[in-house]
């Protein structure tokens, strides 16, 4: 008798990082986050002690919460399935998820908040 491989479910999380709005804004905000660390090396320096202390509680988090997670897999699995449909039924009335945001931003810290005015538009995606 053949056994037939089925694809598991993507997680949740998966598909929320994969949509194209979420993915868009996140590159959007990286990349305005990665400018302003080259720009200012001050901010940079304390930027990159706060992210190497964020990896390190991190790491220890998932070492620690292993075993539980381990135990509740088949709980989790039943969770993301609802997550899932919740997640399709969303994609459904807010088709704006699938559309990719494009910001145009010319920001400089320095200047007051009232002068920073972002264009932005969605291009299908």
């Amino acid at each position: 008798m053949a056994s037939v491989a089925v694809d598991p479910q993507p997680s949740v999380v998966t598909r929320v990082v994969n949509l194209p709005l979420v993915s868009s804004t996140y590159d959007l905000v990286s990349s305005a986050y990665s400018s302003t660390k080259d720009q200012y090396p001050c901010l940079k320096s304390v930027c990159e002690m706060a992210e190497k202390g964020v990896k390190t509680i991190t790491s220890v988090a998932v070492t620690s919460a292993l075993p539980i997670i381990q135990k509740l897999e088949p709980q989790i699995a039943v969770a993301n399935t609802y997550a899932c449909k919740g997640l399709d039924r969303i994609e459904e009335k807010l088709p704006i998820l699938n559309q990719s945001q494009v910001i145009t931003l010319d920001w400089d810290p320095c200047l007051p908040s009232s002068a920073h005015v972002p264009t932005s538009r969605l291009s299908a995606g």
